[in-house]
């Protein structure tokens, strides 16, 4: 059946033909989608991807389009995929998708969740470890220098102050020792009371 009207905000349909898609069988063939362009992404070092562009992609690439807003789907998606990862044993992929300034927000506290781990102080930190991870996981060509992961440009930027001018004035701060396992900021001990 080819579609002769405007998709209504819930419907999903394939592009080729037009044909209605079941919310289902679409959230299915976005997640797909969603892991293959993420595990893409992680070939980079220090790639990552908004949520709406890689909303974008997983629409082409699936072949199946909506035109509900981004907000009310995508996060079903990323948590799709954030299961896979987990279940499979990968760094969480999600930890690469990153909201127009950057930041990973309340999405990526799923992948916390999933693990059993605490939300940590620092959410943007860990996951910049968490991407660095992907980055290894996958073959990205990651410089022998960085001893520490990037955070995102807009992250490190409104941490550094360099937006505002204040780069000059203000002293650099020394990232706490965190955990290689899951990340979490390790006590004066040095050893992880999580991964123990």
């Amino acid at each position: 059946m080819i579609r002769n009207s405007a998709p209504t905000v819930a419907a999903a349909w394939r592009a080729d033909d037009g044909a209605a898609v079941p919310l289902r069988e679409a959230t299915v063939a976005w997640a797909l989608a969603a892991h293959a362009e993420l595990s893409e992404i992680a070939t980079g070092y220090g790639h990552f991807i908004t949520v709406s562009a890689l909303a974008e992609r997983v629409q082409e690439t699936s072949g199946v389009h909506t035109e509900a807003p981004t907000r009310t789907w995508m996060d079903a998606i990323l948590r799709k995929v954030a299961r896979r990862c987990h279940s499979a044993g990968e760094p969480p992929l999600t930890a690469l998708c990153v909201r127009q300034n950057h930041t990973v927000g309340d999405t990526y506290k799923y992948v916390l969740e999933l693990a059993g781990l605490p939300i940590p102080d620092d959410l943007e930190l860990h996951a910049a470890y968490a991407r660095w991870q992907c980055y290894q996981y996958h073959g990205a060509d990651i410089p022998a220098d960085r001893g520490i992961p990037p955070l995102t440009p807009k992250v490190a930027s409104r941490r550094s102050g360099s937006a505002t001018g204040q780069a000059e004035t203000k002293p650099q701060q020394t990232r706490a020792a965190v955990c290689t396992q899951c990340y979490i900021q390790l006590p004066a001990s040095g050893t992880c009371q999580y991964c123990v």
